[in-house]
């Protein structure tokens, strides 16, 4: 399946998110910039208001410690694409979860992996 990806955003910030994020469902992909200047992939994530979901990761409210963490402490970027579909939003999780192994997701997001294409 082919989706539409943002522009990579290299500033996770509230202004960027409240600039750019859509209030429509969709995936998305929190990153991290490492010391080399290459960036990792640390969280993959579905909602149904991405500007509200990737605004939630940022509030003193995340309870995922590791999200907190990157968040608060590092050179970190967001990239989505808008999915109307839960069942594709749910399977493109998966996949995305599958590929890039985020250290800060919790759990497998479980049930049928859906290929797309990668950002």
């Amino acid at each position: 399946m082919q989706i539409t990806w943002s522009v990579f955003h290299e500033t996770y910030s509230e202004s960027e998110v409240k600039k750019y994020a859509p209030k429509e469902a969709g995936v998305y992909l929190l990153w991290v910039k490492l010391k080399s200047g290459e960036w990792r992939c640390f969280y993959v994530g579905l909602a149904e208001d991405l500007e509200i979901r990737l605004l939630d990761h940022l509030s003193d409210n995340e309870e995922n410690e590791c999200v907190k963490e990157k968040v608060s402490e590092y050179v970190c970027g967001f990239q989505y694409a808008k999915v109307s579909k839960q069942d594709y939003r749910n399977g493109i999780e998966k996949y995305l979860y599958d590929h890039y192994s985020p250290e800060c997701n919790q759990a497998d997001p479980g049930g049928e992996s859906m290929e797309v294409n990668l950002p």
